[in-house]
């Protein structure tokens, strides 16, 4: 009955609160779509979690006081979302199920591979090498109540700060997600609960990237996700793809940049930088940018290189300063991280 209710709250805390938090950070004008909601509320959960764990980690604060800090604001966030969805009436959550009423068959045959993958990732986990650091960071940190003083390797405390890292504690993440969801095993978290959850999100962004680019076509959307769906199911050819990052390994943080944040910072970027009307808020591509911190060292890098290709292809389509400028403050989080890293690497 307990693992019973610690799934339940796992539910709530990576499925609803992410949906409803998300809802704050969409335009009003619209009917925002639930993948859309999912989508953005882990955006959301990242770039507050970034904001939160470095200056915890500076100053020695308990993992418990981040627990507490980090699941009193994305409750508030996620009752102040349906709140809003309250209040304009027009909630639009099912939509799938909708769309699938009357859809390709390419579309339901996508629906199955799909949801074979995640039940493959949930029954059949894989044990990778660098569990060894990841899942035993998280759970050190839950051991100890401590963020990053106590290696996972020795169980003695750090005598200087772990720079790869510091900068990028997504194992923090796994533990303080496992303490909200009633005291889950680190290791479950990640092995059972992560790996379905994230690749829901990979493919609800891989759905709105063909409804980006085909439009007025859902029969090419649904052969798009198909396909998709496909090829990463067979990507076993190497180990270094992100099919492969994807299938096998999704609790990483730095899986999770691979399959998802990277193609939803594109999906962002060219529906923000490249439209003469941005689709989403510039604020919520600066999020995207901190989220990408969050998840690796090698985010840090990567996410504000996306922004600026998108940036300088922007600078061309529009010939406009102002939104080369604003596409320069979204990479600001990695800005800010990457003369810290070498701050402490000059230190060590």
């Amino acid at each position: 009955m307990g693992f019973i209710i610690k799934g339940f709250l796992a539910l709530i805390w990576l499925l609803a609160v992410p949906t409803l938090s998300g809802v704050l950070f969409l335009p009003r004008k619209e009917t925002p779509t639930t993948i859309e909601c999912l989508l953005t509320g882990y955006i959301f959960l990242f770039s507050l979690f970034e904001l939160l764990v470095l200056p915890m980690i500076y100053f020695k604060i308990p993992l418990h006081i981040l627990v507490i800090c980090f699941g009193v604001l994305t409750g508030v966030a996620a009752l102040a979302g349906a709140f809003r969805l309250a209040k304009d009436k027009k909630p639009q959550m099912p939509d799938i199920l909708g769309v699938l009423r009357n859809s390709s068959p390419f579309l339901w045959a996508a629906f199955f591979v799909i949801a074979f993958q995640l039940a493959i990732v949930t029954v059949f986990a894989h044990f990778d090498a660098d569990d060894a650091f990841f899942v035993a960071a998280g759970t050190t940190a839950v051991q100890t109540d401590t963020i990053f003083e106590i290696s996972a390797y020795t169980g003695l405390p750090y005598k200087a700060l772990p720079y790869r890292y510091i900068l990028s504690p997504f194992p923090i993440f796994l533990a303080v997600i496992s303490q909200l969801c009633g005291g889950l095993h680190p290791a479950i978290m990640a092995h059972t609960i992560f790996p379905p959850v994230f690749l829901l999100c990979v493919y609800c962004c891989v759905y709105q990237l063909a409804r980006k680019w085909f439009k007025d076509d859902q029969n090419a959307q649904a052969i798009f996700l198909f396909l998709t769906a496909m090829l990463c199911w067979f990507s076993a050819y190497s180990v270094y793809n992100t099919g492969n990052f994807q299938m096998v390994r999704l609790w990483q943080g730095k899986a999770v940049l691979a399959a998802l944040l990277l193609p939803l910072i594109f999906y962002l970027s060219s529906s923000i930088i490249l439209e003469e009307q941005p689709q989403y808020s510039w604020f919520l591509l600066f999020m995207a940018n901190a989220s990408s911190c969050l998840l690796s060292s090698m985010g840090i890098i990567l996410a504000p290189l996306m922004i600026c290709i998108f940036a300088f292809l922007g600078l061309l389509r529009f010939h406009s300063l102002k939104r080369a400028l604003y596409a320069l403050f979204c990479c600001v989080p990695s800005i800010a991280l990457g003369m810290i890293y070498l701050y402490i690497r000059s230190i060590i």
